[in-house]
């Protein structure tokens, strides 16, 4: 069960020493396109240091602040992203369906002293801004570094044609135009870094319904892109291969694969704004010859019925990648009979960078999660804290190796339950390994539901039942469910016999994201045991 140790890279070097690299290597290839537009990575650089430039040069931030980035997948997430590191700055990703309550929690508890917010999202300012203390706010148009028609044209029909756009006031009227302007009117100075500087605080729920931040440093971040790139490196062609980029960025492991790993491989990024539909990333791939994707296994399953899915040129892709949720092996399989190309699949968490194993293109094993990653160590232990030693046994999942995060956001009791003295990381799940080495999951230990690849935790949902004036109690479970892996189910206890799913679902949207919402409820005269 060792891993290979046998590859290795310098640790004492941050993401920005491998930003300035690729500079010089892949400066005048393309490395995101959105909607038609492209960056190349000499553009991605100019303008992220004016970025970091305005955040290093206004008087109210410092180094090592939390800046927050509220976007989907457009140009100006890798732009504003690279901008903060340049500062010396950490990157804290705030998913843009959240509500305001979810926003203002996670804000909150980063402390967050910028927050760049798509304006899809910037109807939340004027119900989170009195409650934090953030004196810099940049409200950012999606098609901001488009050209100006086409800009303008996309902001109108979001605004007025598909109303996703909901009115918001500007306040202090920052908008990014303002910031690439002042920005490049001032020097940028290279921050002194190092390796162990906080670099990402990625949120991820916990059992009891509370949202922790995962702290990545520079080091944690460096170490997976160079496991990853390390273990795919018999199978991707430097400065060569097209990526369709569906998952959003700001998931960590679309964060790794597409900021990270494609970085160091200079590859093109193609952005889907809006994955949830499904056409616009058949069109995507039907435009490029991509030669990789991400995605999940429900996107997977609905792309392959789509009509136009058979038109598609599948002749230089190499490999799929599966992250977020449990590929299905059907699914899997189907996939490759038709593409005649694999879907890769993996572990990971946000608190491994998140990945720490991965199946090999030329091995690829359906129903497994692959082999560990360099560096990385993997093991079982059974209830009573022994190691099991025997293939094929089932026991608890604990990973210790580079990319182990360095703990929760200012929650030493949580780091302490998730880390033990030796490094090695809890991971919650059941899992097993064979004789050769490959690992499977089994099951999970923790309470936790995936939706689509979302993490939903039922502590938190029933916490939002239980405020509900009309329901005494609340059990939260999931439900296995055909296209989306699991559903969310409710058990409510409630004398009220005719409130309605409606009422109740409608009561939940102001405080969930859509994805963590039941699709059923049900009224009982007493909770189901735990499962």
């Amino acid at each position: 069960m060792q891993p290979d140790f046998s590859y290795a890279w310098d640790k004492s070097k941050t993401l920005i020493d491998y930003l300035d690299e690729v500079r010089g290597r892949y400066a005048e290839l393309p490395a995101y396109t959105q909607d038609g537009q492209t960056l190349t990575y000499e553009a991605v650089v100019r303008l992220s240091r004016k970025v970091a430039s305005y955040l290093q040069n206004h008087q109210k931030l410092e180094r090592g602040d939390r800046i927050a980035v509220q976007l989907p997948n457009t140009l100006l997430y890798p732009v504003i992203a690279w901008g903060i590191l340049q500062a010396g700055m950490v990157i804290v990703n705030v998913n843009p369906q959240y509500t305001p309550l979810e926003t203002e929690r996670q804000l909150k508890d980063a402390d967050v002293r910028a927050w760049f917010c798509a304006d899809i999202s910037a109807h939340l300012i004027e119900r989170v801004r009195p409650n934090l203390q953030c004196p810099v706010i940049v409200v950012c148009r999606l098609f901001e570094l488009h050209p100006f028609i086409q800009r303008n044209i996309a902001q109108f029909v979001m605004k007025y044609r598909r109303k996703i756009i909901k009115p918001y006031q500007r306040h202090d009227g920052l908008g990014f135009a303002k910031i690439l302007r002042e920005g490049g009117a001032k020097p940028w100075i290279p921050p002194q870094l190092k390796a162990e500087d906080l670099a990402m605080l990625q949120y991820t729920g916990g059992s009891t319904g509370v949202h922790m931040g995962a702290m990545l440093t520079h080091a944690n971040l460096v170490a997976n892109m160079e496991q990853v790139n390390h273990f795919l490196r018999d199978s991707i062609v430097p400065g060569k291969e097209i990526l369709i980029a569906p998952l959003p960025i700001y998931h960590i492991f679309s964060f790794t694969v597409h900021c990270a790993v494609a970085l160091l491989a200079g590859s093109h990024n193609v952005l889907i704004l809006d994955a949830s539909n499904i056409k616009s990333v058949a069109a995507a791939m039907q435009r490029f010859k991509f030669t990789s994707m991400t995605g999940v296994n429900t996107l997977f399953f609905a792309l392959m019925r789509l009509p136009s899915f058979r038109d598609i040129d599948f002749r230089s892709l190499k490999f799929s990648i599966a992250g977020g949720m449990k590929l299905d092996p059907a699914v899997a399989a189907r996939w490759e009979e038709v593409t005649g190309s694999p879907i890769l699949e993996g572990f990971g968490m946000t608190e491994l960078s998140p990945i720490a194993s991965w199946n090999p293109s030329h091995a690829n094993r359906l129903g497994t999660i692959g082999l560990p990653l360099p560096q990385t160590e993997m093991k079982l232990t059974r209830e009573d804290g022994s190691v099991v030693d025997e293939p094929d046994t089932a026991g608890e999942l604990w990973i210790r190796g580079p990319q182990v995060m360095k703990g929760y956001w200012r929650n030493e009791e949580q780091t302490a339950q998730h880390i033990d003295q030796d490094g090695w990381m809890r991971s919650g799940d059941l899992a097993s390994f064979d004789k050769d080495n490959y690992w499977k999951i089994i099951g999970r230990k923790k309470r936790m539901i995936l939706v689509s690849g979302f993490n939903v935790y039922p502590q938190e949902v029933e916490n939002v039942l239980r405020s509900h004036p009309d329901l005494k109690d609340a059990r939260v479970v999931g439900r296995m469910h055909p296209v989306n892996g699991e559903s969310v189910k409710a058990y409510v206890l409630s004398e009220k016999q005719d409130l309605t799913q409606v009422e109740l679902r409608e009561f939940c949207r102001q405080y969930l994201t859509s994805y963590k919402i039941p699709k059923q409820f049900e009224i009982v005269n007493e909770l189901p045991a735990l499962e």
